[in-house]
């Protein structure tokens, strides 16, 4: 069992995700950071198995059986018994040993990747958490205090490497498609949307962002608009003007106009992104963004392959 002393901030069970039933309303949820999330289970010789996604500031717990962890995402700065241990690298642990978590820096998420995963309930086959209809993770919930969170441990061995994770998230205007919308915008618009800076607003969770610019977007004139399929990464204008950027509990259908969409090679950065933080756009092409994303994948899998191996 791992014993939660603290829990952190905002801490949950997440996975890769629950794929497969958006169309009964069940939203996918699952690691923000997939990028980071994969790293660390790759560096344990697995592959989507569940760990704990801290959010902002981190938590302390104590594992009662020996294991390996690699901690991965948003830099912080942690300790094992109070000895400072490092991200992207496996950790040994032993029974009774306790890991602190600070306050995470360079990012918004971290995530502690445990050997094996932790084994709570699988759920529409997910462990991911589902907070809003209470089911999936650990009870549904945040993590709280005293909780006590199986997993199975391992004596497999493991990598002595430490990834560095820079070039993961190196491009720093993130990068979107026109939306189905888009064409409902003016050219005044739609050029105000791309070359203004945003900021992200203090409501910002795994739900969504909403950002703000110092100048509104607004439609060229009302129309109707049926509720329609979101996902990950879907920029949605309501009525305030004020773009709306859905993550990964976004619900799974939306009403408002979808002024772009983040491509997929860019969410992990955009996940990384906490609220009072800046972000700016680039528009790109269909083409682009397909070579973007198999580059990330090419990358991320030869990154797996290696440490398979």
């Amino acid at each position: 069992m791992l014993k939660v002393i603290k829990p952190g901030l905002f801490s949950t069970i997440q996975d890769a995700g629950r794929t497969g039933y958006q169309q009964y309303g069940v939203i996918v949820s699952g690691a923000m950071d997939s990028v980071a999330f994969r790293i660390g289970n790759a560096l344990l010789k697995q592959h989507n198995r569940a760990a704990i996604e801290m959010t902002l500031v981190g938590g302390i717990f104590e594992f009662q059986i020996p294991t390996a962890i690699v901690l991965a995402g948003g830099q912080m700065q942690a300790t094992v018994n109070e000895v400072p241990v490092p991200m992207y690298k496996v950790i040994s642990i032993e029974q009774g040993d306790i890991l602190k978590c600070g306050t995470i820096h360079n990012g918004a998420r971290s995530y502690l990747c445990i050997a094996g995963g932790f084994s709570v309930e699988e759920i529409l086959g997910s462990r991911s958490t589902y907070i809003k209809a209470a089911f999936g993770g650990f009870h549904g919930r945040t993590l709280q205090a005293n909780d006590s969170i199986p997993y199975t441990g391992t004596a497999s061995p493991y990598h002595t490497y430490q990834v560095i994770s820079d070039r993961f998230y190196e491009q720093k205007p993130i990068r979107l498609l026109k939306g189905t919308e888009w064409e409902h915008f003016s050219h005044l618009m739609q050029q105000r949307f791309i070359e203004q800076h945003y900021m992200i607003s203090l409501e910002a969770d795994r739900m969504g962002y909403r950002l703000e610019g110092q100048t509104v977007i607004s439609l060229e004139k009302p129309f109707n608009l049926l509720s329609e399929a979101v996902t990950f990464g879907t920029v949605q204008l309501p009525p305030s003007g004020q773009p709306i950027l859905l993550m990964a509990d976004r619900q799974t259908t939306g009403g408002y106009p979808k002024i772009a969409q983040i491509i997929t090679a860019d969410l992990h950065k955009v996940a990384q992104l906490g609220p009072k933080q800046p972000l700016h756009f680039e528009l790109v092409t269909i083409e682009q963004a397909e070579q973007a994303y198999f580059q990330l994948e090419q990358r991320l899998r030869l990154l797996e392959t290696l440490l398979r191996n």
